[in-house]
């Protein structure tokens, strides 16, 4: 309880915190945000990380106030608050906005994958992985499987890699295609499967997460793909 506390203390949790202020205020009134960052404040103390069960908190906080329809807007607020972590970075104006992101915005995230073709077996296993879990995400719902693209696209842009290795995941979620031209270092997709695997768990339940995982590797195990580098390597830690 101890490190909780002096976590919420740093200089940094207090920027992510005016940045989740911000995030609330494009569903919520101000008044209405204040108390939600108190909530979340609560919900971060007893959480593993920042980002644990982020939609589901934006979930209650939207039946709370009576915005049930738009918690999904708001939980891709509040994670790109999260990521970028300067809430004054999104916006000057006087009531700052940080813009959720809709079907149809996809080409303002960057998708610079010129030069040389290159093909390592990470990457064509990560392919497959992703996509077999997007298609049977869709096949579940397709509105869900449109706002996990969303979701995806979001966490790719704000992490820190190069604009090349952010374009050639953007491509794969916005076609179901692209080309490799730089590889990943050890980790780098992990990490980005790690941000999925919450976000499913948050919409789907734990249960139904699961499920479609062991089946999506399941499938992808009997690829070739799968076959040069296993897709479970990318749930390790």
């Amino acid at each position: 309880m101890q490190n909780q506390l002096a976590v919420i203390r740093t200089p940094d949790f207090q920027r992510k915190k005016q940045a989740i202020h911000f995030a609330l205020c494009t569903v919520l009134t101000q008044e209405e945000a204040a108390g939600a960052v108190r909530s979340w404040e609560q919900h971060v103390s007893a959480s593993t990380s920042l980002f644990s069960g982020l939609t589901l908190f934006a979930r209650k906080v939207c039946e709370a106030y009576g915005k049930d329809s738009r918690h999904v807007e708001l939980a891709q607020a509040m994670g790109r608050a999260l990521m970028n972590g300067d809430a004054m970075s999104a916006s000057n104006d006087a009531e700052p906005v940080l813009a959720p992101v809709h079907a149809g915005q996809t080409n303002e995230f960057s998708t610079d994958v010129s030069g040389p073709e290159i093909s390592t077996p990470e990457f064509a296993s990560f392919k497959s992985l992703l996509l077999a879990l997007l298609h049977k995400i869709s096949e579940r719902d397709a509105k869900l499987g449109s706002s996990c693209r969303e979701f995806l696209l979001t966490v790719v842009d704000n992490l820190p890699w190069s604009p090349a290795q952010q374009g050639q995941v953007i491509n794969l979620l916005n076609s179901g295609t692209t080309r490799q031209i730089r590889p990943y270092r050890a980790g780098q997709l992990n990490a980005l499967m790690r941000h999925l695997v919450v976000w499913m768990k948050d919409m789907l339940g734990d249960e139904t997460a699961e499920i479609l995982f062991r089946h999506a590797i399941m499938a992808v195990e009997k690829s070739d793909a799968g076959r040069a580098y296993s897709p479970g390597e990318f749930f390790s830690k």
